[in-house]
């Protein structure tokens, strides 16, 4: 019987001191350490597709996205609010980011935690975000609506001209820049000027588009890259803006290229 108690002592205490070692060991981080390049293309692999960004340049952001890039590789990030959280870092030099890899319409991550030094930022992703539709630029037609246009076609002093483009769509390749007036600043395209006509140089206005294509355009500054895409003519502008600016007309983008994708409305 003293045996027995003894045996069962001894069984107790060994149970006691597995116990106690699964109680002291750290849960497992799901999230696998890659860099943006492993990660894009599977290079580490994660059976959950959950990977640890550590330290990517922050490019760029606007509402639900971010853009971030390491070793010329350039990606989106995307969760509700997360330029304005990421804006609101007083140190982004060595931020890391739990995403999750999705891949559609097109490969990005979604946030899941932003790691600082000295905090760990939860992300919320209960809203919809509105991200572009996408192809692949390779193999990419226009639209048959869209019809293929030289800029030098785009004549500001021609009102009646102008006036007859009213909802025509157009496939253009145009210089992008940005302009800041006062206190409005809008998108312009404009015409090769060693192509200009009686000394016109061809400028569109565009409408504002929306957050997951307003991004797109400033990548498209941001590495002094045309704007290679489809417009719709919207409306002409009065004779006096016109004549002082060589703007021809407003315009919507309908779709733009970037990288190896075609982004749409």
């Amino acid at each position: 019987m003293i045996r027995e108690l003894v045996a069962l002592c001894a069984v107790g205490t060994v149970g006691l001191a597995l116990a106690g070692c699964h109680k002291d060991e750290a849960p497992v981080d799901p999230y696998m350490t890659a860099t943006l390049r492993e990660a894009v293309y599977g290079e580490v692999v994660s059976p959950d597709s959950k990977y640890k960004l550590v330290n990517p340049q922050i490019v760029d952001g606007l509402g639900e996205f971010v853009v971030i890039q390491q070793s010329k590789q350039t990606e989106f990030l995307v969760a509700n609010g997360l330029a304005a959280k990421v804006d609101s870092l007083p140190d982004k030099s060595a931020l890391t980011f739990n995403v999750v890899k999705q891949f559609q319409p097109m490969v990005h991550f979604l946030c899941v935690d932003i790691i600082t030094p000295t905090d760990s930022i939860s992300m919320a992703n209960d809203k919809p975000i509105a991200f572009p539709r996408t192809a692949d630029a390779a193999g990419f037609d226009p639209p048959a609506d869209y019809v293929r246009t030289e800029m030098t076609q785009f004549r500001w002093n021609d009102t009646e001209g102008l006036r007859k483009m009213i909802a025509t769509k157009h496939d253009i390749h145009a210089a992008l820049h940005r302009v800041d007036e006062d206190s409005v600043s809008y998108w312009v395209l404009d015409g090769d000027s060693s192509r200009a006509v009686w000394g016109q140089i061809p400028r569109l206005r565009v409408k504002t588009p929306r957050p997951s294509l307003e991004i797109v355009l400033r990548m498209l500054a941001r590495t002094n890259q045309d704007f290679v895409g489809g417009i719709t003519y919207a409306d002409i502008e009065p004779w006096d803006f016109r004549k002082v600016n060589h703007v021809c007309g407003t315009v919507e983008i309908g779709y733009v290229r970037f990288l190896d994708k075609v982004f749409s409305r």
